[in-house]
């Protein structure tokens, strides 16, 4: 299915431009978002390797771990997914986590620095069931995950009217590989000049910017030619991942309303809050998009 791409005016945000939206919220796979889209390059992958169980992580209220486990539903294997968060909120919330509820994956809470080993665990459980068991890192953090994003960018060239290059590509960004598939599409199909903002949701600049730099390196042997390309913000974060305050879910209110797209408070509101102020402080014109990678069930919960 064709990438879909809207146009709405800024005008209502004292901004004079149009802004083109890349619609992965409208992906039509596991109810949508970039880790949709990532998982069904994914799946192409696991297919390749004969795996019939997956095992990964994130968040009680992941999108990653969403898709993942709908996909392991679709598939027919066995899907164990690594929490972190609370038991109780993680049984007690809709969004993400009912649907992770209702595909039947296994699942295990942990804290953050028991990640690593509860997977590992789960992998080698999976092995001794006689199952061929396939590694996710969070977020679809992976080559697959990579390469979903350039051929993105490809869609989108195709979506384009005229074909122009984007000046400016605005993204939520959090693992990096959507980021860095974005980065190296935009190579591929020659538009240089191109920025690519990436607006983190929960990572300090040098964090965020080696992981961007380690998704390049899933394709490209030497990732850091890329460094200079790296447009990484980490001024919008709001306090943390999966923290807001009354005032971005006010603009969140306020977008909705005077444009009808529909963005929050974990990822896409933080990066559109971001890219008006980045787009009204540094003055940028041209052609600008705003790549909407889901999260609407996270305003679900």
């Amino acid at each position: 299915m064709p990438l879909e791409v809207d146009t709405i005016s800024l005008d209502v945000f004292s901004i004079e431009s149009n802004l083109l939206i890349a619609r992965d919220d409208a992906f039509p796979f596991f109810m949508g978002g970039n880790k949709a889209r990532k998982i069904v390059k994914i799946i192409a992958d696991i297919e390749k390797n004969n795996c019939n169980a997956v095992v990964t992580t994130g968040g009680i209220q992941s999108n990653h771990c969403r898709v993942v486990a709908l996909a392991c539903a679709s598939k027919g294997w066995k899907c164990k997914l690594v929490l972190h968060g609370s038991r109780e909120k993680f049984f007690s919330e809709k969004g993400n986590a009912l649907l992770m509820r209702l595909s039947d994956a296994q699942l295990e809470f942990v804290i953050p620095a028991d990640i690593g080993s509860a997977m590992e665990k789960s992998m080698g459980d999976f092995r001794s069931q006689g199952l061929n068991p396939y590694y996710i890192h969070g977020g679809g953090h992976n080559k697959a995950g990579v390469e979903a994003y350039i051929e993105a960018v490809h869609e989108l060239k195709d979506a384009l009217p005229d074909g122009n290059a984007i000046d400016n590509i605005f993204l939520a960004s959090g693992t990096g590989s959507t980021q860095a598939g974005l980065i190296a599409g935009c190579r591929e199909v020659n538009w240089i000049q191109t920025r690519v903002h990436g607006i983190s949701i929960a990572r300090e600049k040098h964090i965020g910017v080696k992981a961007i730099l380690e998704s390049l390196g899933f394709i490209y042997p030497n990732p850091d030619v890329f460094f200079n390309n790296i447009i990484f913000h980490n001024d919008f974060l709001f306090g943390g991942y999966g923290i807001s305050d009354q005032k971005l879910r006010d603009f969140i209110i306020y977008v909705a309303n005077k444009t009808g797209v529909i963005i929050d408070d974990t990822y896409t509101g933080k990066a559109f809050w971001g890219m008006i102020q980045i787009i009204k402080r540094e003055k940028l014109s041209g052609n600008m998009l705003f790549w909407h990678t889901g999260g609407l069930l996270n305003i679900m919960a």
